[in-house]
């Protein structure tokens, strides 16, 4: 038997079977796919970004999504004013941090929310 008709015979087989074969192929291409992803994933390090994951509720607090960061700024001469003021919005910063625990339901106040009192709108 020849290579072109041990090749003839394989088409007919698929030709038969078509949807059996795309089946396993696309089965096949699947799990290929996500392991490569997942290698990715592991090698890159994206693992430890995984919010979702339990044990990362300090870094999900760590999420700002307010666009209002303060800059300080880095080309003129550092003063005493300006450590004490970066020292000041620091200690505001973490006495903000320190409110926060696993179990405290003292971050659900309406300001940490930033649930207002909104005027109803016009109908």
């Amino acid at each position: 038997m020849s290579l072109d008709e041990r090749w003839r015979r394989i088409k007919r087989a698929i030709a038969k079977r078509r949807l059996v074969f795309s089946l396993c192929f696309a089965i096949f291409a699947t799990l290929v796919l996500t392991g490569v992803s997942l290698t990715i994933y592991k090698l890159g390090g994206y693992y430890r970004y995984d919010l979702s994951r339990p044990g990362y509720e300090k870094e999900r607090s760590e999420i700002s999504t307010t666009p209002t960061d303060v800059t300080y700024d880095t080309s003129s001469a550092l003063t005493k004013q300006a450590v004490d003021s970066f020292l000041h919005d620091l200690d505001i910063h973490r006495n903000n941090l320190e409110q926060y625990n696993a179990y405290n339901t003292s971050g659900l106040t309406d300001d940490d929310l930033q649930l207002t009192n909104q005027a109803p709108a016009p109908q």
